[in-house]
Parts: structure tokens; C-alpha cells; sequence
């Protein structure tokens, strides 16, 4: 019996730790994602809330560097 629970215990404990790694990066990058979105959202209210005018919002947004679909 004791062979046979060292024979898969390995590969078990290798599968769970992946699904588990997985599971902790998926969980960190949705955070990572509404922080960075809240942060934006409240930048773009600060602006609207100093008088800035929309192409003035528009011209900080597309000047903040990030991924090009996603820029505010």
C-alpha cells in the first residue's frame, strides 16, 4: 500500500499545484484589472471634476502608455 500512494502522490500533488497556481494568477489579474480600471475611472472623474473640456481628457488618456485597445 505504501508503494502505491508514493507512486502517484508526485504526479497528484504536481496536477493540484498547477491547478492551483493557475487558479491564484487568474484571481490576482482580475484585481490587478478592476484596480487599474478604478484607478482610470477616477482619474478621468478628477479631470472632469477640474473643468477639463473631453478632447483635453481624450489627449491625457491616449498619452497614458498601456495596451492600445484598452486605453481609458
Amino acid at each position: 500500500m505504501s508503494a502505491f500512494v508514493t507512486l502517484f502522490t508526485v504526479p497528484i500533488v504536481a496536477i493540484l499545484s498547477v491547478f492551483l497556481w493557475m487558479t491564484i494568477q487568474a484571481i490576482v489579474t482580475g484585481v490587478r484589472d478592476i484596480v487599474k480600471h478604478r484607478n482610470e475611472i477616477e482619474l478621468k472623474q478628477t479631470m472632469v471634476d477640474r473643468g477639463m473640456s473631453a478632447d483635453e481628457i481624450e489627449r491625457v488618456c491616449r498619452a497614458t502608455p498601456g495596451r492600445p485597445e484598452k486605453r481609458c
